[in-house]
């Protein structure tokens, strides 16, 4: 008889932290209530535009990086970031001091969601040589996205969402 007791005691324990977990989950903040769409968050989805603007890039140390006595400028470059369900992203980068294209394609991942932030990094590859990963910020109530700083000094700039 005591043996059956201490089962329906551990069956009891295991059902109340069962309940106890439900209520929590249930009662989370409505901003952490996002409609999703194969995991992702519905107002990720779609197409991102912005213009990085021209600048020169650093050196690990934060100083203007130089090759042969110059410095190394990067142009204004028009970035379109596509996201889809199943994590799936795409950009399309133009360079607009000649108009020159790079496709990428990859996948991304939510880092984390706090203080009405989506931060999101995404993995690239345009197939051949080059592999960027990339980290942007979703403002959730305003739905813009921020991109920011990576390697090589690369300066933030907004990214809007179009309709």
């Amino acid at each position: 008889m005591t043996k059956t007791k201490w089962i329906l005691g551990g069956l009891l324990l295991v059902f109340i932290i069962s309940q106890f977990s439900k209520t929590n989950e249930e009662s989370s903040s409505p901003e952490e209530n996002i409609i999703e769409v194969d995991n992702v968050p519905e107002i990720l989805l779609g197409v991102y535009h912005g213009i990085q603007d021209s600048y020169f890039m650093k050196n690990k140390f934060g100083d203007d990086l130089i090759v042969n006595g110059q410095k190394i400028n990067v142009p204004s470059v028009d970035h379109r970031f596509l996201f889809e369900k199943q994590n799936a992203v795409s950009l399309q980068q133009t360079n607009l001091e000649d108009n020159s294209r790079v496709y990428y394609e990859g996948s991304f991942k939510i880092l984390s969601e706090e203080n009405g932030l989506i931060k999101i990094e995404c993995t690239l590859s345009d197939g051949e040589y080059s592999n960027p990963k990339y980290i942007l910020e979703l403002n959730k109530s305003e739905a813009f996205m921020t991109f920011k700083e990576t390697s090589g000094g690369a300066p933030s700039f907004n990214l809007d969402h179009l309709e």
